[in-house]
């Protein structure tokens, strides 16, 4: 299989990167693209580049995900999460290729209170959020869509190693304690990237590990972890935040992987032991 992946120097693009170096059983020929030799946004060179390398899937990683920023650069955020989107069907379309786009909990307002199945509509109230969703209305039927949320691993910058860092260090650290959502650790979300794709199935599914909690939930699990006092973690309101975080968070975002489920796709394991590997991991590198 040939497989041309965008974002491929990212936090996830890395980790699947060395998940089909490390699983060569797999069969996977992998193109690695990223904004240094492939501008998204340009549809001249996203149709060139597609249509030398011929993959059977374009795994669509690349994105603007700082959201604060996509506030002041809205024309930047269509463009990439987008127009760029756009330019990626339009490439695969042209030599038989099926794209698999990655998108977020953002595209939900967070006024619900039970977790948000594939069908519920969405209704984001950041930038972000409003362009992801514009990425997911350029692909087709037969692409595949996977939602997900408050995404960490092993390379580049997560929550999760800001918490660890604070860990380490002393005295008391504010997290919110009423925003509400699911952690997904890279490693679980590859591994369910590639099910899905090897076995072909198109739509749009969710894809975070089960369970939900705070972020403030979230870094005492993190500090105990760790080896931390957690009653080091304070507990905070959202309307507490620097006032310079210009984008809304959705308030509730869990995402209930319903189509998982339906399908009897391989479930992604419970947060708890996900993240305690990923901070063994990290307290190990």
């Amino acid at each position: 299989m040939k497989i041309l992946l965008t974002g491929g120097k990212g936090q996830v693009g890395s980790e699947f990167t060395e998940y089909v170096e490390q699983n060569p059983e797999l069969g996977v020929e992998l193109l690695i693209t990223d904004l240094h030799n492939l501008d998204i946004s340009n549809r001249d060179q996203v149709r060139a580049t597609v249509a030398e390398f011929e993959p059977q899937w374009i795994v669509h990683l690349a994105a603007l995900t700082a959201v604060d920023l996509c506030e002041d650069q809205v024309d930047l955020a269509f463009s990439v999460n987008a127009i760029g989107t756009r330019n990626l069907v339009q490439a695969a379309d042209a030599v038989g290729a099926k794209v698999c786009y990655i998108s977020t909990d953002y595209v939900f307002d967070g006024e619900s209170s039970t977790p948000y199945r594939e069908w519920d509509t969405p209704n984001p109230k950041s930038v972000y959020g409003k362009s992801k969703l514009a990425g997911e209305l350029e692909v087709r039927p037969t692409d595949l869509i996977i939602r997900t949320s408050w995404v960490m691993g092993k390379y580049g910058s997560n929550i999760l190693k800001t918490m660890i860092r604070l860990a380490r260090g002393e005295g008391e650290v504010k997290f919110v304690g009423d925003q509400i959502g699911s952690p997904t650790v890279v490693s679980d979300l590859i591994r369910t990237i590639v099910d899905l794709i090897t076995r072909d199935q198109s739509g749009l599914f969710h894809a975070c590990n089960e369970g939900s909690l705070s972020w403030f939930e979230l870094c005492r699990f993190v500090f105990q972890e760790v080896g931390a006092d957690p009653n080091r973690v304070v507990e905070i309101s959202s309307d507490q935040l620097d006032s310079s975080r210009k984008a809304p968070r959705p308030k509730y975002s869990v995402l209930d992987n319903m189509a998982i489920r339906l399908t009897k796709s391989k479930p992604l394991p419970n947060y708890r032991d996900s993240v305690a590997a990923l901070v063994r991991t990290l307290l190990e590198g």
